[in-house]
């Protein structure tokens, strides 16, 4: 509503005269209106020509609702303040007409005085500062001090903890708005979310401002007494101390005056006479009889992360790079308060990471790298184990339709990652996950691995992971919001469709579903079978490879990409089946027919032809992620028989004192470290080489050759030290050992990758100067 539609209802003026308390604050029989002035979007000034005073016109959006402007309540409120004394512009009137204005409105006197901006604080004589601060100190104190009877708000004392309903609305609001990740966002989140306080006398359930700031303070024109608060929109029901420390947020915040770079108001202290946040605090306390001054960091830290999102959501309205610097300003200086209040060690890992010296070595990886690896290690402990053979039983049942139902309880430990930040922890773009190297995502992964579903509680499980990278990589921006942001938000399931049942689809070539090309689109025909995923009810989308030419002098480019609608009537699930007796429910295997299925032309994932290069860039880390599932589970078999030869007694000694089993135990040991350094030596050198190097593709082709045949031997070992039991479905090796089988040739047989080794071999012996060494080479007869 603009100044001009407010003068233009001649109505407005005839209501004003309808409202007796108004006619008697100004003190006139009959108001006349002199200006109308916007002071923000919906608030405005009004001036009359035969009285002094002036009032406030606060007015709701005509538009979709807007966040916080909740004008009746925001009145109510002032209302109950008024009543008890509270330095609040008086409330006039409510309207509800919305005849009048075309919205709702309400009416408060206009309070005149002065609002600091921190330049003009800071600019202040010292003892006027020290005033300014001791009067916002007891209006504070005295707000939170009123009871809630008093306030006509009832018993609330028995509501959930406050702090943990914020937590999880800023964490809502941070996801919602999230346009780059932020490690020290996601750190603040979390850490917050496991340092809850326990609310302290003075830490009180109360009416609070909500979003509290010098700036939504009045003062006298000549004295330090504050008139007025303003701005009470966001209030609501919570701790005292969300207020105070929103109010003294600025002491913590790094400052720049132009001459100085400073330490935010504690730097001030010292060079411009800013009061001390001792004293402040203390008039605080005083005021609400309490020598004691508790340490409110944590609700500084807080504070912090709020203003941190707000210039977040600033930043996706209006694309100005200012507001992502000062999101990410603001969210390092609460991660430097954390640093000291945990002495460095917020996540409390240092001591459990030196304690795994053997684990880490002298690997480069971070210390956000060790964090979450701990804190993925204590919620498989503590989540995923205890639930992980109901949930394998239920994978194990022999499915009744089609398309198969979801597990409750893996989709409420995907809620339970998700809401700590434990997800989608693969991507290394910054924009989409967590930014964590290939190296450092091989240690993750390796821990993830220990549980069968753990990959698929972090949504990092194969096949929607390399279609992520895809999307990610080639998809345009429409397919990147109808298919990328739901995989990434873990509210669908997608599928990947290469193989053919009568072709060795090893050889992208022999593809033979036929990607045909129309006006519109694209028509498809075909078979695909063993594709995992399609059969999930979940799954409402998948990426099928199909030949879209023959026609060109390149055969590497005769393959196409494209994204189908599970939705289509002319896609078919034809059947599905299991891998060794295991259905993997509700992922599934399944073959898909595509009989004349229409796909439009903007459903073209990547270049037309270019299936071939994008499945080489797809492939690459999605090999060696399969591998370093498996090292997890390898590891996981080991940890079985060691628990097992503690307790298991053959001939009269515990089987760990036998000498067979000791040096059977010492060989498997070697194949196990074997693997895990061939996976560790992959991820650096993909993070050093890149994945177009052919030192990176060597390094996972040996992976890929090497690990799941040795991790089947590890595991038929491990399985023949169990016995009977090793087989059956009361322990996960038979599953394992199913999933190293597949995986040798899953991605391409290992024979295909040995093949390749041995080309790289040669090729490097070709550049070995010393061949021709004197000496190096064979023996001369």
């Amino acid at each position: 509503m603009s100044i001009s539609e407010v003068h233009n209802k001649l109505n407005f003026l005839n209501y004003l005269n309808q409202q007796t308390t108004l006619a008697i604050y100004l003190g006139v029989k009959e108001i006349e209106i002199d200006q109308i002035q916007q002071l923000t979007a919906f608030v405005y000034r009004l001036s009359f020509k035969n009285s002094k005073r002036q009032l406030t016109l606060h007015t709701k959006s005509s538009f979709s609702p807007v966040s916080g402007n909740q004008l009746e309540k925001e009145y109510t409120i002032s209302q109950k303040l008024s009543s008890a004394n509270m330095p609040v512009p008086k409330p006039l009137f409510y309207c509800r007409d919305q005849s009048i204005l075309g919205v709702p409105f309400y009416a408060t006197e206009y309070v005149e005085g002065r609002i600091f901006t921190i330049e003009q604080l800071l600019n202040s004589p010292q003892a006027e500062k020290r005033l300014l601060f001791q009067g916002v100190s007891k209006a504070l104190a005295h707000l939170h001090s009123i009871s809630f009877n008093y306030l006509g708000l009832g018993d609330v004392e028995q509501q959930t903890n406050h702090y943990q309903t914020l937590n999880k609305k800023l964490h809502n609001l941070y996801k919602l708005h999230e346009t780059n990740l932020s490690t020290n966002l996601e750190d603040l989140l979390y850490w917050l979310s496991l340092n809850t306080p326990v609310n302290s006398e003075f830490d009180n359930l109360c009416l609070i401002h909500g979003d509290f700031s010098l700036s939504k303070v009045v003062f006298h024109p000549t004295e330090p007494t504050v008139l007025a608060i303003l701005d009470w929109q966001q209030a609501q029901i919570g701790n005292a101390f969300i207020d105070l420390a929103s109010f003294i947020l600025p002491y913590y915040i790094p400052f720049s005056n132009g001459q100085h770079q400073i330490d935010g108001w504690f730097g001030v202290e010292e060079i411009m006479g800013q009061p001390k946040l001792q004293d402040v605090l203390s008039t605080y306390f005083t005021t609400r009889s309490s020598q004691i001054i508790p340490d409110i960091r944590y609700q500084v830290i807080m504070s912090i992360l709020k203003s941190s999102i707000d210039q977040q959501i600033l930043y996706k309205q209006t694309k100005h790079e200012k507001y992502q610097q000062n999101s990410l300003f603001l969210a390092k200086a609460g991660n430097d308060i954390i640093l000291e209040l945990t002495e460095g060690d917020p996540f409390g890992i240092k001591m459990r990471a030196t304690n795994d010296a053997q684990i880490w070595s002298n690997w480069p990886v971070s210390e956000r790298c060790k964090s979450y690896y701990y804190r993925i290690k204590d919620f498989l402990r503590d989540e995923v184990f205890p639930v992980e053979k109901a949930i394998l039983d239920k994978a194990r049942e022999v499915p009744k339709s089609l398309p198969n139902k979801t597990i409750t309880e893996i989709e409420e430990l995907q809620r339970k990652a998700k809401s700590i930040g434990l997800w989608n922890l693969f991507i290394q773009d910054p924009m989409y996950g967590k930014g964590l190297s290939q190296l450092e995502y091989v240690f993750i992964s390796e821990i993830i691995g220990l549980s069968y579903i753990g990959h698929e509680v972090f949504n990092c499980l194969a096949p929607d992971t390399g279609n992520i990278r895809l999307l990610i990589a080639y998809g345009t921006q429409n397919q990147k919001e109808k298919y990328l942001k739901p995989l990434l938000e873990g509210k669908c399931k997608s599928f990947f469709a290469i193989t053919e049942k009568d072709i060795s689809s090893t050889d992208q070539h022999n593809i033979q579903l036929t990607i045909t090309s129309t006006e519109d689109g694209f028509i498809l025909n075909g078979v695909k079978w063993f594709v995992q995923n399609a059969a999930d009810e979940r799954a409402i989308f998948g990426i099928v490879v199909g030949q879209s030419s023959q026609y060109t002098n390149n055969p590497n480019e005769t393959q196409s990409m494209i994204l189908v609608d599970m939705n289509n009537p002319k896609i078919q699930l034809t059947r599905q089946f299991s891998s060794q007796n295991f259905y993997d429910l509700p992922h599934s295997y399944s073959e898909i027919e595509f009989n004349n299925a229409f796909i439009p032309k903007e459903n073209l994932l990547g270049p037309f032809g270019g299936a071939f290069k994008m499945i080489q860039d797809r492939l690459l880390e999605e090999r060696l992620n399969h591998c370093v599932r498996l090292n997890g589970l390898t590891r996981r078999s080991l940890d079985l028989i060691l628990s097992r030869s503690e307790k298991r007694i053959i001939f009269k000694e515990k089987l760990k004192d036998n000498a067979a089993f000791q040096e059977k135990l010492g060989d498997l040991e070697i194949s196990y470290q074997s693997c895990r350094l061939l996976t560790l030596n992959a991820g650096l050198l993909l993070d050093s080489v890149g994945n177009k190097h052919l030192n990176a593709y060597l390094a996972v082709s040996e992976c890929k050759a090497h690990i799941p045949k040795a991790s089947q031997y590890i595991l038929d070992s491990c399985m023949q030290i169990f016995g009977a039991e090793g087989v059956t479905e009361e322990q996960p090796l038979s599953l394992i050992f199913r999933f190293a089988r597949a995986l040798r040739f899953i991605e391409g047989p290992c024979e295909v990758y040995l093949r390749q080794i041995s080309r790289f071999v040669y090729g490097n012996h070709m550049f070995n100067d010393l061949n021709n060494a004197q000496g190096y080479g064979l023996a001369k007869l």
